[in-house]
């Protein structure tokens, strides 16, 4: 049996980990394609190194710019791979770039396609992650939902002809994987950190004006690693001088997996518009300020572990002063054994 893997950006290279070691385990065949769509070093190549994952089999080195243009290199080179490869089925994660382009190539090729982390959904209509994960979806034939909520989705939407099962979140088995594999302590420490990448915020002045002043006034120690985009449109919009200035804030280049686990396990809050870093706090302990009004993952809201207050100052002051979640902290991600349910659903629907 051969798999073609499809990744490309942080949070693909955290999942494809552990699924990775499992295929290797059962004598399976990978062929790992990185698109290239995280091209900075430090938000690719040491993933790579601290995860254990091989070196990708290609690298297609994709161009950044419009995404229109971002996705079709994407599929162009994709498609030449599958016609190189014949794989059995492609596997893509998520809801990025790279998610829409393995699946779209492998469907016009008559290749089945198989997706992690399916059935997330919000509201959020044109926003670009549940544009490509809404349409992964329709085009894959086995859907591998995280959560009870996504399976709930999924059986809602009744996609005729596709299998639905629920994992649980591999996101969790490699966090868990991490903190017990390197005794990372977690706890409620001195500090709050902020992680911000999302198009609906940093490419807005308004709202990235915003986030910016709430960190500054909040008069607390917030330790925020800045996404490439994200500085460049910090000091685009000139807003770089007074963050890095500001004694509470301290700014820093992207981390690796390690490094901001051991960051993130040790915080008090996290402020973030990140749907994989909100889940990462869940799963740490850390109550999360949604800086961005699009609510994934709802489970985590009802349970009171996080508060949507968008890229507003006042809010965001507000719940970095008093937001607290309660004692109880449900399990919603699963028994730490989802990578293996995930081959275990492959092999079973596409193994011969």
């Amino acid at each position: 049996m051969k798999i073609l893997s499809v990744v490309g950006t942080r949070p693909n290279f955290v999942k494809e980990a552990l699924i990775n070691r499992e295929f290797k385990a059962r004598g399976v065949e990978e062929v790992l394609v990185h698109t290239g769509q995280h091209y900075d070093y430090e938000m690719s190549r040491v993933f790579f190194q601290e995860l254990d994952i091989p070196d990708p089999d290609y690298h297609l080195q994709v161009s950044t710019g419009l995404a229109g243009k971002q996705t079709a290199e994407m599929i162009r080179g994709i498609e030449e791979i599958l016609l190189n490869e014949k794989p059995d089925v492609t596997l893509v994660y998520g809801d990025v770039t790279s998610t829409l382009a393995g699946a779209l190539a492998s469907v016009r090729l008559k290749i089945p396609v198989a997706h992690v982390e399916a059935g997330v959904r919000t509201s959020a209509r044109y926003n670009p992650e549940e544009i490509n994960r809404r349409t992964s979806d329709c085009l894959s034939e086995l859907l591998l939902a995280n959560a009870q909520d996504a399976y709930d989705e999924l059986t809602k939407e009744n996609h005729v002809g596709s299998k639905i099962v629920l994992t649980g979140d591999i996101m969790n088995d490699v966090l868990v994987n991490t903190v017990d594999r390197f005794k990372i302590p977690v706890q409620r420490g001195n500090y709050h950190v902020c992680t911000l990448h999302r198009a609906e915020n940093v490419d807005d002045r308004r709202n990235l004006t915003e986030i910016v002043q709430a960190l500054i006034r909040c008069g607390e120690r917030v330790v925020f690693p800045v996404h490439p985009r994200t500085r460049k449109r910090l000091v685009e919009f000139g807003l770089i001088n007074e963050l890095e200035a500001a004694e509470n804030v301290e700014t820093s280049e992207p981390q690796g997996y390690l490094e901001f686990v051991r960051l993130l396990a040790g915080a008090n809050k996290v402020i973030t518009d990140s749907g994989g870093v909100r889940r990462e706090a869940y799963i740490l302990g850390k109550p999360a300020i949604i800086a961005i009004k699009i609510t994934w993952f709802p489970c985590i809201l009802k349970a009171g572990w996080k508060i949507v207050a968008g890229p507003n100052t006042e809010t965001i002051l507000h719940a970095i002063k008093s937001f607290e979640p309660p004692a109880e902290h449900p399990d919603f991600f699963g028994d730490g054994r989802a990578y293996i349910k995930i081959v275990d659903a492959i092999m079973e629907q596409f193994g011969s």
